[in-house]
């Protein structure tokens, strides 16, 4: 089966993948901050109480997330032998049961929001917050995971446009009803922080009905494809045995940023608020390099099950050269522009300050995040998903968390020290990982040279610059 992704050139499909899939992120992430700029309108201890719910929210999602990069891997290696049956079966499965998982999560997640946000140090009074904005999110959190499940199969496919619409639809959706329930407007009642997430709701719910329509429509769901329990048992160890190691990578990171916040609200509702308002930013503005770590897995997966070994190669060269000069890139906007950024979300000056830090120094290690980012989605394609669990977990138990928990006795600034630390760290284990993987398969790229490449591409741009510039002469 041809998908597009066996004999399109490399560079052209990472782009025509990555882009629809970036502009799908890049609106989630743009509604996310205006949802947090009519979460701003209320006032600090409400800034406060989302950027304590963030981690735990983040951490349901990235569990999910796990389980979608395994589904991914396993559908795009079904769809690369040209077994489109076995791919419908494998995602119709995993919808179900990881839907099903998420009631279960919900329910407990419902029933321990005070014991687990006292952990995170929040206060009774922000806890109350809390609760009244994590309910509605733990009730919708059903839609979200078939919508998680169900975006990985089509991506898989290499269909990316329809889910790129459908995001932005939802997006719509959440903020008009933001609007509408935070402040009150006309019959629709006057909610405040639990109005957002009402509206998050509402958005998941119309989102999951028109994934599964497309799912449909493109035959990657149909309850008649499990046709005996056996064969669902065989299907889900399939998927378990890429999901399980990919689960466990992608919550690590959820109680790094747990543990983080935890030391970071000992200096006050300020900085906890900055350091809310800081990671919905970077997640804006790192979308490139998310979408391209999320189109890396099914794009190896299909070549790998197809054996076209070359073009691995070629994935990890312009994957990782792509990620870097993004990165670079808007570092150097964040320094330029973080204080008119920041003020977008609060006029409160102690928060923008400690945004800005936060931007100087760990933007200057964006390029070495999405490294390690890009190699753990290369290793889920090719189905090592061992090789990406143990490069998350030294990134975070070995890098992360001391260097954060050293930085904490010396102060705040030493915290975003620690945070970019451990990210340069995790992107030179990232590549003896990786040089040991392509050892073991005889790489050619073990003889290619890096710096060579970006030079090359240096001088191309160079050319076409003056090229334009000649042009515009004439």
């Amino acid at each position: 089966m041809d998908t597009g992704l066996l004999n399109k050139p490399v560079k052209k499909a990472l782009v025509s993948m990555a882009a629809p899939a970036a502009f799908g992120m890049l609106m989630t992430f743009l509604f996310q901050l205006v949802d947090t700029f009519f979460i701003g309108q209320l006032g600090t201890k409400e800034l406060a109480a989302i950027s304590f719910s963030y981690p735990i929210y983040i951490f349901i999602v990235s569990f999910f997330m796990g389980t979608a990069a395994g589904v991914s891997s396993v559908v795009g290696k079904a769809l690369g032998e040209g077994d489109s049956t076995k791919a419908q079966s494998l995602t119709t499965l995993s919808i179900l049961v990881f839907m099903l998982f998420s009631v279960l999560l919900a329910v407990a997640g419902i029933f321990t929001i005070q014991p687990t946000f006292s952990l995170l140090g929040a206060t009774a009074e922000t806890i109350a917050m809390i609760s009244s904005y994590m309910l509605p999110l733990y009730i919708g959190m059903f839609a979200l995971v078939g919508t998680l499940i169900g975006n990985a199969a089509l991506m898989s496919k290499g269909i990316m446009i329809q889910t790129t619409v459908i995001m932005a639809v939802g997006g719509i959706i959440n903020v008009i009803f933001d609007y509408l329930l935070i402040f009150g407007v006309g019959l629709f009642p006057a909610l405040g922080l639990q109005g957002a997430a009402v509206a998050t709701l509402i958005s998941w719910v119309s989102i999951f009905g028109l994934m599964l329509l497309v799912l449909i429509k493109e035959d990657l769901f149909a309850l008649s494809s499990l046709h005996s329990f056996s064969q669902a048992k065989v299907y889900f160890k399939e998927i378990m045995l890429i999901a399980s190691p990919a689960i466990a990578a992608q919550v690590l990171n959820p109680i790094a940023i747990a543990v983080i916040t935890r030391m970071v609200s000992q200096y006050g509702d300020n900085a906890i608020a900055a350091y809310g308002i800081v990671t919905r930013i970077e997640s804006l503005i790192l979308t490139g390099i998310l979408a391209l770590s999320v189109i890396v897995t099914p794009l190896v997966a299909q070549n790998y099950g197809a054996k076209a070994y070359k073009r691995l190669d070629q994935v990890i060269a312009y994957s990782g050269r792509m990620t870097v000069y993004w990165g670079l890139f808007f570092f150097a906007i964040m320094v330029l522009f973080s204080q008119p950024i920041i003020g977008i979300f609060t006029d409160s000056k102690e928060i923008i300050e400690y945004g800005q830090l936060y931007f100087n120094l760990v933007g200057l290690s964006f390029p070495a995040f999405g490294l390690a980012l890009i190699t753990t989605s290369f290793f889920n394609g090719v189905q090592q998903a061992s090789l990406s669990l143990r490069l998350t977990l030294v990134k975070a138990i070995i890098f992360t968390l001391p260097l954060a928990v050293v930085g904490a006795w010396m102060g705040l600034t030493f915290i975003w020290i620690g945070i970019a630390f451990a990210n340069v760290l995790a992107a030179v284990y990232a590549k003896r990982l990786l040089n040991g993987w392509l050892e073991a398969n005889h790489s050619e790229l073990l003889m290619a040279s890096p710096l060579l490449d970006y030079f090359n591409d240096i001088r191309s741009l160079w050319s076409r610059c003056r090229f334009s510039q000649k042009s515009q002469a004439k």
